[in-house]
């Protein structure tokens, strides 16, 4: 009991020679707290009933997201239950009823920390001095790599990014909702890039700032079309040599310089906070104690909303939130180089690895629809 010393109790101790512990309330800090009655065990357990009420709060709202900038912080629970409900209306007028993709305990394919520090050259299967050789061939090897191993798409793609003009190719692309490349819709503003050609995105203010070459623009235009599915596919599924091994280096170099741009921005020291969402689909096992790399470049969002329509219509739903401290730690923005720059990102270098904060929140509809949210720390 913490009463059973008496006043003077906190003196009982130093035939010992070691120092009592300090605590939590001593009994002569105040003498106020014996007014009206009021006794120190009572003022000991409201104090300690308030701070569990603190702490059931917290819990209750693991995260609190401002939902726009200047906006005041709530409860991510509020923001992702009005998103759902919205999306719930939506699926009911369009088929009638509600339908949601079933999970089928597919994993998040992660690699371990040791990976994310070897770098990526290690991984695209060719080794690093026919990589270093190939970036000194610059355009030449990009061109060699897609007319030996790209699909007709791919082919596609890369004339248009390396001979084509911006805007000018009438095909309507199926992976980005029937979008034409270098188009604006919905009343985007244009930024000037139509009917430019390649030189255009190379001599933009963000690629010099950035010390970009023309290859490492080619390279992240190439990757924000349709090729990015075979970018992506042999860095994840890790079967055999990269067919694209200096695109791909190119990528990388390309989106660790464009961090330069961030640098000089009014929040570059700042904490800002980025999203990516999953459907149907689980962490590994153990990525709540060890983290986990990702192989292949990770698209990010500042806009909650855009990451939270990446998981529509799933039953289970993943939810990153990267919290990161400064520009730093941020992937790039590829908006003036896009092929697509409706799709506002911010593009991650492969082998990103994603370091657990501890902080996690389920939260669940009344459909069943389950989130799962989980704050990580992005090392590049």
């Amino acid at each position: 009991g913490g009463d059973s010393g008496g006043d003077n109790g906190g003196d009982n101790g130093d035939s010992r020679g070691e120092s009592p512990p300090t605590p939590l309330l001593r009994r002569d800090a105040d003498p106020r707290i014996y007014n009206d009655g009021v006794t120190f065990s009572e003022t000991l357990r409201a104090m300690q009933a308030a701070q569990q009420e603190v702490l059931q709060r917290r819990k209750r709202h693991a995260f609190m997201v401002a939902p726009r900038p200047g906006a005041s912080a709530v409860p991510l629970a509020d923001l992702v239950l009005a998103f759902a409900s919205a999306e719930l209306e939506r699926l009911k007028s369009r088929d009638g009823a509600p339908g949601f993709a079933k999970f089928a305990d597919a994993r998040l394919v992660t690699g371990r920390p040791l990976e994310a520090a070897l770098g990526i050259n290690r991984y695209l299967g060719v080794g690093d001095k026919s990589i270093w050789l190939g970036m000194g061939r610059g355009l030449d090897a990009i061109r060699d790599e897609f007319a030996a191993s790209g699909t007709e798409d791919d082919l596609v793609c890369l004339e248009y990014v390396l001979e084509g003009t911006a805007g000018c190719h009438p095909r309507e692309w199926q992976h980005s909702g029937g979008k034409q490349m270098d188009a604006f819709y919905e009343g985007r503003e244009e930024d000037g890039r139509r009917g430019r050609p390649l030189s255009y995105f190379v001599e933009h203010p963000q690629a010099r700032e950035a010390a970009l070459l023309p290859e490492h623009v080619v390279a992240l235009r190439l990757y924000t079309t349709a090729a990015f599915k075979s970018i992506n596919d042999p860095l994840r599924n890790r079967s055999g040599a990269h067919p694209f091994p200096v695109t791909v280096a190119f990528i990388n170099d390309g989106i660790k310089r464009l961090r330069a741009v961030g640098a000089g921005a009014a929040d570059a020291s700042e904490r800002r906070d980025f999203w990516r969402g999953l459907r149907n689909v689980a962490l590994p096992d153990g990525f709540h104690q060890t983290g986990g790399t990702e192989y292949a470049p990770l698209s990010t969002s500042s806009d909650l909303e855009v990451a939270l329509h990446y998981s529509d219509a799933a039953q289970e739903r993943l939810l990153f939130k990267l919290t990161t401290a400064s520009f730093l730690e941020r992937g790039a923005s590829l908006q003036f180089l896009s092929a697509f720059p409706g799709e506002v990102e911010y593009l991650y270098p492969p082998l990103t690895f994603l370091d657990p904060t501890g902080k996690v929140e389920t939260i669940t509809t009344t459909c069943g629809v389950k989130f799962s949210v989980i704050e990580v720390q992005p090392r590049i």
